[in-house]
């Protein structure tokens, strides 16, 4: 693993991460050959090491963060790499590494996603594996990231050199989406998600990934640790991954970053009196620090022509233009009728669901929907895994939680473990485990860092 608190390895390992976006754009398949390239050598360095400092979740964290850039690239070796490569890197920190106690728990929650595989079908084998591989590999990757994350320690300066690597996807990614659409460039004329603003792609994929890097970024400054090597280029970042969050008109990923740091900060603020000492001392900063953001937030408004407010109002266009509310208002904008229709299909096939994959087929057979895909992870479980479901949700979701947040009373263990759960779980609300982030970040959630920072 590179020594990213060197800041000279660190800028130009982030001069190359900005030519790998750049890449993205001019010559799409680099960035998909540099992903299997980068994930063969994580392979081969945690093999090499036995998985030292345990740096395969780190590792693993960067590839998740990397998936986006892939895609958005084209995807040119498999559409699920990102949680394929990450499967495989868990894997290997579990085989080359050494632990005293294993997380069983994790290995029943495995178990519990099997029946469901084999109630999947489709007229074209091909199309089977391709139900269930795209619908179990989401809660498979997040049974193998919390076995391997759970009652892991490691030191406060392995955990900023892990994170900085983690955070280099972020600089290829705005450079990659900005390349694609510049900001110059986007018009606004309904309030939709955009994809063009997401650099032509999924604005809700796209927001997520935005999010997350944000929600590092704020990490990092709360702590008063450079992420990038300079404090400006934090800032700078921050500056560019709101706009470019905000942009895209997905709530999601914006709101899941903002809720999970507000909370963070008041557990923060309520259980540690140093915190609340240094936050006062520092009220100065704090305030040029929100007038910024207000800044940029207002900035961003402005080239929307208002349509951010509108759609964080939860207004559709047609209430806007007429006035009168209609179709496309409010937050969940179609994910409740999936949801319901998931509830359904769970109350007609109760003990093992329909299947991987054959929710959305249910729906438009008893709804006369199209076939959309999950939405939401809990709602998808339930219609897709029966009981099985029911009880990988009350074990993964409620008790181990509950359990790890009341077997550490330091107060930055609990912080940390509830800023991760919180971004896992939202996602998993608006965005399902499209991508490997929700899976990755549930059990990278329970590392605990061994050290106390004020």
């Amino acid at each position: 693993m590179p020594d990213l608190r060197n800041r000279n390895t660190l800028l130009l390992i982030t001069i190359f991460h900005i030519l790998m976006g750049a890449s993205g754009h001019y010559v799409s398949g680099v960035p998909g050959y540099f992903y299997l390239f980068i994930t063969c050598f994580f392979i081969f360095d945690i093999l090499r090491t036995r998985d030292q400092n345990y740096r395969a979740g780190f590792y693993v964290l960067y590839i998740m963060g990397f998936e986006i850039v892939y895609r958005i690239s084209g995807a040119n070796i498999a559409w699920e790499a990102g949680k394929y490569f990450s499967v495989i890197v868990l894997l290997a920190g579990l085989i080359a590494g050494k632990r005293k106690d294993f997380p069983w728990v994790f290995v029943l929650l495995g178990m519990l996603l099997v029946p469901s595989m084999f109630l999947s079908s489709d007229t074209e084998p091909g199309r089977t594996r391709e139900l269930i591989m795209f619908n179990f590999s989401g809660p498979f990757l997040l049974v193998l990231s919390g076995t391997y994350f759970m009652g892991r320690k490691v030191q406060w300066t392995d955990f900023v050199n892990g994170f900085r690597l983690a955070f280099l996807p972020a600089v290829s990614l705005v450079v990659l989406i900005s390349l694609n659409s510049g900001l110059g460039d986007l018009e606004f004329t309904s309030i939709v998600s955009n994809e063009k603003a997401a650099g032509g792609f999924g604005a809700n994929q796209v927001s997520t990934l935005l999010g997350w890097f944000l929600l590092l970024a704020f990490i990092f400054r709360i702590e008063g640790v450079r992420l990038t090597p300079y404090v400006w280029g934090d800032w700078a970042m921050i500056a560019i991954l709101l706009i470019r969050g905000l942009v895209t008109m997905s709530r999601g990923g914006m709101m899941a970053a903002v809720i999970s740091l507000l909370v963070g900060i008041a557990v923060l603020w309520f259980g540690e009196k140093s915190f609340r000492l240094k936050t006062r001392k520092m009220t100065a900063y704090i305030l040029v620090a929100f007038l910024f953001l207000g800044g940029v937030i207002w900035f961003t408004n402005r080239l929307t022509n208002n349509f951010l407010l509108y759609r964080y109002q939860g207004l559709s266009t047609e209430e806007v233009m007429t006035g009168s509310a209609g179709e496309g208002s409010g937050y969940l904008t179609g994910r409740d009728d999936i949801m319901a229709g998931d509830i359904a299909a769970f109350k007609q096939y109760p003990v093992f669901g329909v299947g991987y994959g054959m929710a959305a087929s249910w729906h438009a057979m008893y709804y006369g929907m199209d076939e959309p895909a999950a939405h939401t992870e809990y709602t998808r479980l339930l219609s897709e895994n029966g009981l099985l479901g029911v009880i990988f949700l009350v074990i993964a979701f409620i008790f181990l939680p509950v359990r790890h947040y009341f077997r550490n009373p330091s107060v930055r263990i609990r912080y940390l473990f509830l800023l991760l759960l919180l971004v896992s779980m939202l996602t998993m609300f608006h965005a399902a485990m499209r991508l490997a982030l929700p899976g990755v970040l549930y059990g990278a959630a329970f590392l605990s860092v061994n050290r106390k920072l004020y």
